[in-house]
């Protein structure tokens, strides 16, 4: 086939015209990869706002807004390159598409497809989503190492579409139990969180316990760090995968927190400008991960 989609078949929103605008690119301009914008309420896909989007603008070199999909649409020839890895390396997940796109050199782009419903969230209980979700994003960073250490900074990719609105949707998010989780995890993961953070990190959080819940603030350096440092934990397996990645737990929901807090009465535009100044953050740290990619036993200031 010249063109073909996936759509994940829980939604109920999809109409043909959001097929439309993701083969498009594909049939009649020659990308090879087409990733998904979508429409969503405020604080809705916050691990990837926070995780993945910055992650991979970082590392990869390419902004893509949403690389894990789950819709997306490519060409013939890059399904014919992900069949023939497919028996060569690791099990296809989503995180590898995006990442073998870029760093096998396939022409991306994104379309602004429409509104999509996530389902809702249960605050308290995320150690799963984000061992799913993290284990393989963390594996790709493990496996393309060779080619994101000689990425410095980030390009656009080509967007089509006409622009999406975030929408106020329910917010039932209750902050004060986040907090209070940070808290916990902070009294009582010191052992694991001390095997893959540096000792100058974990200071700056024993100061973010004693700001007051309406001052709480995690600044984006630290957030950014701390992603680097669990994807580093991640490639030592210092500890079993699943059990580092559930220990971020509370330090995922310190950021949500925190992220909600201050931006909970601003407007679409300041979201947006808060997304790009975490994103850059995230990029001023390559430096860091560089660092301690290449010389694990050496904690950095």
């Amino acid at each position: 086939a010249r063109a073909s989609a996936v759509i994940v078949s829980d939604l109920d929103n999809i109409t043909p015209q959001w097929i439309y605008r993701l083969i498009r690119p594909v049939v009649e301009l020659d990308f090879d990869l087409v990733t998904p914008c979508y429409s969503h309420a405020r604080f809705e896909g916050l691990l990837n706002t926070g995780i993945v989007s910055p992650l991979t603008r970082a590392l990869y070199g390419r902004q893509i807004q949403h690389p894990l999909g789950p819709d997306f649409a490519f060409s013939g020839k890059f399904a014919a390159s992900l069949l023939a890895k497919g028996s060569k390396k690791h099990p296809r997940s989503l995180a590898s598409i995006s990442v073998d796109a870029i760093c096998d050199g396939f022409e991306i782009c994104q379309a602004l497809v429409g509104e999509r419903r996530y389902p809702p969230v249960d605050w308290m209980n995320q150690s799963s989503t984000l061992s799913q979700v993290l284990g393989p994003v963390f594996q790709e960073v493990e496996i393309h190492a060779q080619h994101w250490q000689r990425i410095r900074g980030s390009q656009n990719i080509p967007t089509f579409g006409d622009p999406l609105e975030l929408h106020p949707g329910p917010q039932s998010i209750d902050l004060q139990r986040m907090i209070e989780s940070f808290h916990l995890g902070y009294r009582n993961l010191q052992e694991i969180w001390g095997i893959v953070l540096p000792p100058g990190t974990l200071l700056e959080l024993g100061k973010l316990v004693r700001l007051a819940p309406d001052q709480f603030r995690m600044p984006d350096r630290l957030w950014a760090r701390i992603l680097y440092d669990f994807a580093l934990g991640y490639r030592l397996r210092a500890i079993s995968p699943d059990h580092l990645i559930r220990a971020m737990t509370p330090l995922y929901l310190a950021w949500v927190a925190s992220w909600v807090l201050e931006l909970g009465n601003t407007d679409n535009a300041a979201i947006e400008h808060r997304a790009e100044q975490l994103a850059l953050a995230f990029e001023s740290a390559k430096p860091y991960v560089l660092s301690r990619w290449r010389w694990p036993d050496r904690f950095n200031p």
